[in-house]
This record gives C-alpha cells, structure tokens and sequence, in this order.
C-alpha cells in the first residue's frame, strides 16, 4: 500500500516502541506484499515480453489481499441458506470497553462466546420464538468508515428451528424475531461477568457497565442473500482498500467515506502517521478466528442441517454461480495472448525478510 510506505519512517520513529507484536507482523506483510521478498514466478510470451509476479502475503490485513477467498466463502454459505426469513442480530461494545477489546484475544473470544449465548438462550425461550435448536453464524468487525476501533459483532439468523423433539418450529410472524432490548441486556450480564471473573475489568468498571444501557439491533435480512454479501466485505478483507484512498497532501492523507445516515460519500482527512496508526488498531490477535458458527450451522451440527433441509423441503441447495477465479493466467500487454511461466523466484528468508523490513523502516 503506497500510504504506508510512504509515511513508514515518521509512523516507526514514534509507534515503534509500542506497537504489539501482530501489528509488526501486518505492517511487515503489508510492506512485503507482491515484492521479490516473498518470491515469484517470471512469465514470458513468444513476442518477447516478460512479466514478473510476486507472491501475496495473505495477510488478513492486508488490502491487496483476500478477494478470492471471500468469494469463495460467500458462494459456501449461499449454499447453506434455507428457504426462510433472515434477521442480522447485531452487538455493538460500550465505548467503555474499547480499551479492554483492543489486541486482547481473551477478551474478544468472550464477546464472541457471551454474545452467542445470548442469541441462543433468547431463541430457546419457549415464550418467544421456542427454538430449541437453533442455528447462526456471526462475523467479527472491529471498523468505522474512519478506520476507528468500534468492535462488534453480526449475527445472520435464519428464522426458523427445532424443538427438543427435532420438530420444525417456525416463527409466529415472518417478519418478526425478537425485541433488541433482550439481547443488550442478556449480553450485558454475561459480559460484564465473564469480564470481571477473568480479571479484564475492575469492579468499578463492571459496576459502571451494568447500569448502562448497551446496544443491540434486530434487522430484517429477506432471503439472507444480501447480507450474507455485505458479511462477505468484512471476512478476508482489510479496513481500507486502496480505492478509497484519494490522495496523499503532504503529510496528509484523504480517505473517501459513506456517510451512513445521507447515503452520499464524503471525504475526510488525517495526517499519514494517525492512518498507518489507525490501519494498525485492526490487527487481530494470532489464532483469533473472525468468523464463528453455532449450533446446526456449526460443523457439527451438520446431521442437524440436513435433517432442517428435509423437513423444508430443500435438501438441493439454491444453485449458485461457482466464482469465477482471480485470473485464469497472464495475458501479454502488448499482444493479448496467454504467457508461460518460465522461472521461479524463490522466497527470501526470514531472517532476510525481517532485515530487509527493517531497513525499510529505520531509512
């Protein structure tokens, strides 16, 4: 990303004593990406022009990363939707807790694991939708339009269950889930404990979190398609493209934003250090998985899947368009035809790479 190598040297001067581990390792890979440091393949045509492709870094960061992977999850879990209502059950952290969410796996595994269980206690809740077993999955997004630290979590929920005897159980109204205000508040309790047994937060900030109230949304999604699409955005894709990045000014950078509220675009400005600062506040811990699956849409629960597509008369998924792959090959700029690999550029070491980031850095 030219940004980030562009500031890169007054970012390092004041960000490096502090700066974790898995933020060095992005801004490293972000650095490297599709540089001779993580090796290649040279391509050739018959017309005599050559081309050199280097490898990607596959970052989870990193923007220039993650677009065959997410087609390929989007068009997995269209597969997956039943002929149902969809709800987008969203949780959103008390700004309180930023602080505490930030590069903590611990502390971000218990927003996933409460959250969860707040979804999954109010579906079995005879008196409201009475699914007894129940079946979502939820995406982990930690962004703002401003690249800001704002974590939270979607849930797609489809509308529909089974009962402890494996029955079908359908919603009441197919428009209708359940109220917000019981999913903040569930989460609220568990949360808010979980934190303080686990010595996250301190008592006068637990006592704090439980008297205020916390935010949640209920949505509904249709089909499930569209949102299925907008969750595929956000789970091999980095907190800024470089599309939206309108130009560097100085020791400024502008960024294009969508104004939520208007529908219209915006732009906003910040200097090259407090965006490769922000950029770096989404680095996620190591081993923390953004995409997690509960009850019949977990692995697991497979048999219980199935069991639901044949009881609704779905057991042949909705046919859907395999995504088409990245590129089929290298076409020559200057005649048009396929190019052969001819050679191969091996991948530097570690200990080169690291040194040669480095001396990027420190320049």
């Amino acid at each position: 990303m030219d940004v980030i190598e562009h500031f890169i040297e007054p970012f390092w001067a004041r960000y490096s004593g502090s700066i974790t581990v898995e933020q060095r390792k992005a801004l490293q890979a972000t650095l490297q990406c599709r540089t001779p440091a993580l090796g290649g393949h040279r391509y050739a045509c018959n017309c005599g022009q050559t081309h050199h492709a280097f490898h990607s870094c596959n970052h989870r960061l990193c923007p220039q990363c993650g677009a065959a992977d997410t087609a390929q999850w989007v068009h997995k879990q269209m597969g997956k939707l039943l002929p149902v209502p969809y709800f987008m059950i969203t949780f959103t952290l008390p700004e309180e807790l930023r602080s505490v969410m930030l590069g903590n796996r611990r502390a971000m595994e218990l927003f996933f694991q409460c959250s969860s269980q707040a979804i999954s206690e109010l579906l079995a809740d005879p008196k409201r939708t009475g699914f007894a077993r129940s079946g979502f999955f939820g995406v982990f997004q930690s962004w703002t339009q401003e690249m800001r630290y704002h974590p939270h979590i979607h849930y797609i929920v489809p509308g529909v269950g089974l009962t402890e005897d494996d029955q079908l159980k359908h919603l009441k109204n197919p428009k209708w889930l359940i109220y917000a205000e019981p999913f903040a508040r569930r989460l609220r309790t568990l949360l808010a404990n979980q934190l303080l047994d686990a010595d996250l937060i301190e008592k006068r900030l637990f006592w704090q979190l439980v008297k205020m109230d916390w935010n949640a949304a209920v949505d509904p999604a249709g089909s499930g398609e569209n949102a299925v699409k907008y969750l595929g955005k956000y789970v091999q894709r980095s907190v800024i493209s470089d599309g939206r990045v309108l130009a560097i000014e100085g020791d400024r950078v502008c960024i294009r934003i969508k104004n939520r509220d208007t529908k219209t675009y915006e732009t906003r400005s910040m200097s090259g250090v407090e965006f490769i600062h922000r950029y770096l506040l989404h680095a996620l811990p190591a081993r923390f998985h953004r995409i997690r699956y509960r009850g019949f849409l977990h692995a697991r629960g497979k048999p219980k899947l199935q069991w639901l597509q044949l009881l609704l008369d779905a057991r042949i998924a909705k046919a859907v368009e395999p995504p088409k792959p990245a590129h089929a090959g290298y076409l020559c700029p200057r005649c048009g035809t396929p190019m052969r690999r001819t050679s191969r550029h091996a991948r530097a070491p570690p200990a080169e790479r690291n040194q040669h980031f480095f001396n990027v850095v420190a320049a």
